[in-house]
């Protein structure tokens, strides 16, 4: 079977989170894992993600980009394909 991980790089997203892991959950084949990377937001983004019990979050203490979000989730992500939705 096909498994893949999404990879959701975000700051200051609190006001789309909830709709983008929604859109992510909601596909024909959902991912194995849903991975939001809070780049060091400071409006509640984390926490909104924490309410989906399928959804992991990493938090960096501060803003490092998107680069190294995206980073951050891959060496978290535990399949072999990898989709970015950017929030």
């Amino acid at each position: 079977m096909f498994e893949y991980s999404v990879v959701i790089p975000a700051y200051n997203a609190a006001n789309f989170i909830g709709d983008a892991i929604e859109s992510v959950l909601s596909q024909t084949l959902p991912p194995r894992e849903v991975i939001v990377v809070d780049d060091g937001s400071n409006d509640g983004t984390g926490s909104l993600a924490k309410t989906f019990p399928l959804v992991k979050v990493i938090r960096h203490d501060h803003c490092c980009g998107p680069s190294q979000a995206r980073n951050t989730g891959i060496s978290a992500a535990s399949c072999e394909w990898i989709a970015f939705l950017d929030a």
